[in-house]
C-alpha cells in the first residue's frame, strides 16, 4: 500500500468494522448544522445591536445618546458579528467532520 492510500484504507476499514458508529457522525453532524445556522442567524440579525444601541442610549442620555449609542451598538453588532460568523465556520466543519466523529 502507497502512502497516499493510507488514510483512505484506514477510514475505509474503521467505517466497516463499526470502529466508528455511523449514528454518532449523524449526531454530529446535526449539531454542527444548528451551530451553522444558529451562527447565521446571529450574523443576519447583527445590525439590530447597533439599533438597540442608539435606541436605549437615547432614552438614557438624549441627543448625546445618539453617539454613545452608536458605538455601543456598533461594538456589540460587530461582536455578535464576529461570533456568528465563527459559528458558521465552526458549524460547517463539524458537519464535515461528523462521518469521523465519535460524538
Amino acid at each position: 500500500m502507497n502512502r497516499a492510500s493510507f488514510p483512505v484504507a484506514l477510514v475505509t476499514s474503521m467505517l466497516l468494522t463499526g470502529a466508528m458508529p455511523l449514528q454518532a457522525g449523524q449526531a454530529a453532524a446535526n449539531a454542527g448544522a444548528q451551530r451553522a445556522a444558529n451562527g447565521a442567524t446571529d450574523a443576519v440579525t447583527s445590525p439590530v445591536r447597533l439599533a438597540e444601541g442608539i435606541s436605549q442610549d437615547t432614552a438614557a442620555l438624549g441627543p448625546v445618546g445618539v453617539v454613545t449609542g452608536t458605538v455601543k451598538g456598533g461594538a456589540r453588532a460587530a461582536g455578535q458579528l464576529v461570533t456568528g460568523a465563527a459559528n458558521v465556520g465552526v458549524g460547517i466543519v463539524e458537519v464535515l467532520v461528523s462521518p469521523f466523529s465519535r460524538r
